[in-house]
């Protein structure tokens, strides 16, 4: 009878220690986005709207907030990796540069000729 519970409760707190990952996941990305998000919006505000080309400076900095993306999400992802579901743990790099490369603000940004080695 020990045994029984000795292995209900050692289940039991395996499930919650994987409970806690996933919300401390959960957490790292909602801040991870937050801080890109008003780092784009912040970037997006400065252009000057006749603007057709970016400078070095501009190109810079766009391709520096959406590295950091990367890198921070990567960093999550890997740290959390054993205890996320199989769609998020088998993210890698890769995908994720594919993600900002893809996505809404790189298309729109498409007409400045903006070119990011994302790494």
């Amino acid at each position: 009878m020990k045994k029984f519970f000795c292995f209900i409760f050692a289940f039991s707190a395996a499930g919650m220690s994987i409970a806690a990952s996933v919300e401390q996941y959960v957490n790292s990305v909602e801040k991870i986005r937050g801080v890109y998000a008003q780092d784009i919006r912040g970037f997006l505000r400065s252009l000057n709207p006749q603007t057709t080309q970016f400078t070095s400076e501009q190109q810079a900095k766009y391709c520096q907030i959406n590295q950091r993306y990367i890198q921070d999400m990567s960093d999550v992802i890997e740290k959390n990796r054993s205890s996320l579901p199989q769609q998020y743990a088998s993210m890698t790099k890769q995908d994720l540069i594919k993600q900002v490369v893809e996505s809404k603000e790189m298309q729109m940004l498409a007409k400045y000729n903006v070119q990011c080695d994302f790494k």
